[in-house]
């Protein structure tokens, strides 16, 4: 009986449309395909199934590298491999499948797929030459740079105050101003921190928008507010 063959083009379709399932189940955004993402991912198949290789480095280069190389600019990657093999083959929808199902099964791949940062995809799949056929897909996550997010934080107050972002904390002494980047959307949590005869309290909360700067001022009473404006130099 021969070995049955899978339509490699709709196994990367396939892949992706697991993926973004996988996502939705997670209630995070789904991934749009990239071009030049998908031309990365196609051509580190080819070149793992044709060399017999198998890591994130076997050309000499990074995920981010290879990425680069392809035109994709970005603010965060990630890449997932895959190597299956059987005597019987695979169709279609099998491959793509157990491709998932084995990330799915791996810890640092599985973070790859759910992602919050990531809102974009490119697939590629691959049959390695052989009598046993035997498939390498690789699955590349990115966030474009165009959609990093950079804010400033001011404080024109006269007093020392905290913000939280991304699980760190950060002093703003008065009339100093910080500019932060990042890849991730997330909550700023701005503070007064606890004195000798009081405790720290939370002044206002709010997302991380790009292009804004956050100025902190006196209001009545010695309360500490937050305007939100644009920055005049955002780059």
């Amino acid at each position: 009986m021969a070995a049955l063959v899978p339509d490699l083009p709709k196994v990367e379709q396939h892949i992706v449309e697991m993926t973004n399932q996988v996502r939705r189940e997670k209630n995070l955004s789904t991934l749009k395909v990239n071009a030049m993402l998908a031309k990365a991912a196609r051509a580190y198949a080819q070149r793992l199934a044709r060399t017999g290789q198998f890591s994130h480095t076997a050309d000499g280069r990074n995920p981010g590298q290879r990425a680069k190389s392809a035109g994709y600019e970005f603010c965060a990657i990630a890449e997932n491999l895959a190597m299956d093999r059987a005597n019987a083959g695979f169709d279609t929808g099998q491959l793509a499948l157990q491709a998932i199902a084995g990330w799915m099964n791996s810890p640092p791949h599985r973070a790859n797929i759910l992602m919050a940062s990531a809102t974009e995809i490119g697939v590629g799949v691959a049959r390695a030459p052989g009598a046993t056929p035997k498939f390498i897909s690789v699955e590349m996550f990115g966030r474009p740079a165009s959609h990093t997010i950079k804010f400033e934080v001011v404080n024109l107050s006269g007093a020392t105050v905290t913000y939280a972002f991304e699980g760190k904390t950060h002093e703003l002494k008065p009339r100093l101003s910080l500019v932060q980047s990042t890849c991730m959307p997330g909550e700023i949590s701005f503070s007064k921190p606890a004195g000798f005869f009081s405790t720290a309290t939370e002044i206002a909360r709010m997302p991380a928008q790009n292009g804004k700067r956050y100025t902190l001022k006196t209001g009545t009473n010695g309360s500490v507010t937050v305007d939100i404006g644009s920055r005049t130099n955002p780059k």
